[in-house]
């Protein structure tokens, strides 16, 4: 299975080619419709591009038999810098976070600055040394097993409850409107897909400190200690890092709290642009496969 099988419907764009390019990526059982606010906020000055990830919105779900990779995904997205033909800001948020990393880690050229919104890289604790950040990667490994049984049982509401519920807060999937339930169970297969493919990833936390470009770590601190210890550890590992915490915030802020999220976005992309002269990278792409 390559990237080639992985077939992205134009994304979601709310302005025109006006101002530097925003490569937005959104969080598991979601679409790129959470950028809305994001980009009307930036309106004027940065374009945001917000593609439906695989199995979301209007993006067919990962194609083929074998395991879901984040490589693959990321090759696809991928092709969406080349098409801009410049360097892009990464944005991305939970699923979306670990997918903009590996993009900045591969495309260091292509990449303008990074803004991770408690990203949902889950292995760097299963690959700690430290006994408690092994324990929180069981936790949602643990979690990860439920979606997986539902799916293979055909019991969706086992499953996504308990997802939402992780995430959200104890009877979030109660209090969750039957039409929105409607939708997140149709998503289910491809959360499982999310889990396998982070799973998969064996790259360690050292290697995130080869990213150079300037780099905004985002989490809320009505999160889980999960979603929170990984944030907290790339922004100690990759350089040039800042770490933004937002009271009262949970996981999902990008839609929770828009209002706090999107000026934080906006700063960050605007300091980075008066802080270096944006040049056209020198090659073309050399990595995730000459962007597929």
């Amino acid at each position: 299975m390559t990237a080639a099988n992985i077939s992205l419907p134009g994304p979601n764009q709310w302005s025109k080619r006006t101002g530097s390019p925003v490569l937005a990526l959104h969080s598991s059982a979601s679409t790129g419709l959470q950028w809305k606010n994001l980009s009307d906020h930036l309106h004027g000055r940065h374009r945001v591009i917000a593609p439906d990830l695989p199995g979301y919105g209007k993006t067919a779900p990962w194609p083929g038999t074998g395991p879901a990779s984040v490589e693959n995904e990321a090759r696809a997205i991928a092709r969406l810098i080349k098409a801009a033909g410049e360097p892009v800001h990464l944005v991305g948020h939970s699923w979306g976070g670990a997918l903009a990393l590996k993009i900045a880690m591969a495309l260091p050229e292509w990449t303008l600055s990074l803004t991770l919104i408690e990203p949902a890289i889950f292995h760097l604790l299963r690959d700690a040394e430290n006994a408690a950040d092994r324990a929180l990667f069981a936790e949602i490994a643990a979690v990860a097993g439920i979606v997986s049984s539902s799916a293979a049982e055909g019991t969706p509401d086992a499953g996504m409850g308990r997802f939402v519920d992780f995430w959200n807060g104890e009877s979030a999937w109660a209090n969750t409107s039957p039409r929105l339930r409607t939708a997140l169970r149709g998503q289910l297969g491809q959360v499982v897909n999310n889990f396998a493919a982070g799973f998969n990833e064996t790259w360690t936390l050292r290697q995130a400190a080869a990213v150079t470009c300037p780099t905004l770590m985002v989490m809320g601190l009505d999160s889980v200690p999960l979603a929170q210890r990984v944030t907290e550890l790339l922004a100690e590992t990759i350089p040039h890092s800042q770490l933004a915490m937002i009271p009262g915030a949970g996981h999902m802020a990008p839609l929770t709290d828009p209002h706090i999220v999107d000026p934080l976005v906006r700063s960050h992309l605007d300091k980075s642009e008066r802080a270096s002269q944006v040049q056209t990278p020198s090659s073309e792409f050399h990595s995730l496969d000459e962007a597929a």
